[in-house]
């Protein structure tokens, strides 16, 4: 069924078209540029009131109406897509509802997948931790012990040398 509102509108310039044509009808002019003036202006009425009734008939017959359709044209980056979106959500479009539930969906089931790498990431670089402290201790230990071996070859070496003379 049609929108009643844009119907009225129609109606109103008909209405318009036709008190126009009246009043050119009633004008009286004397004078022959200005009669062939008028006549013009009359006809010209006239050619308008028929071609805006023939539109409105094609309008009317194949309209769809349930649906409000818009088209945007013009350069690229001119904003036609911003526009078209800030409309969308505006009006509280039910299949750009359904988008952002979508994309929500998606972002909350990514942020799970991400927390558990996550987690199993910083698990991992414990374990290493563990295992490099352990591996540093036993590197320490033999260290010290190297050391201290060192460190009794040299006193050996001294007390050596020192009774040697």
């Amino acid at each position: 069924m049609p929108n009643e509102e844009v119907f009225k509108q129609y109606d109103e310039v008909r209405l318009s078209l036709e008190n126009a044509i009246k009043v050119a009808d009633n004008i009286e002019v004397y004078g022959e540029e200005e009669n062939a003036e008028l006549t013009y202006i009359r006809n010209t009425l006239a050619q308008l009131n028929a071609d805006f009734k023939t539109e409105i008939e094609k309008l009317e017959n194949s309209s769809e109406w349930d649906k409000f359709c818009m088209a945007f044209f013009g350069e690229t980056n001119a904003g036609k897509s911003t526009i078209i979106e800030a409309l969308r959500i505006i009006y509280n479009e039910e299949s750009r509802r359904a988008e952002l539930a979508e994309q929500e969906a998606q972002f909350e089931y990514q942020l799970a997948d991400e927390k558990t790498k996550y987690s199993e990431l910083v698990s991992i670089i414990n374990q290493m931790n563990v295992a490099l402290d352990s591996q540093n201790n036993m590197k320490i230990k033999k260290a010290l012990k190297v050391i201290g071996f060192v460190a009794i070859g040299v006193v050996i070496g001294f007390f050596a040398a020192f009774c040697l003379l």
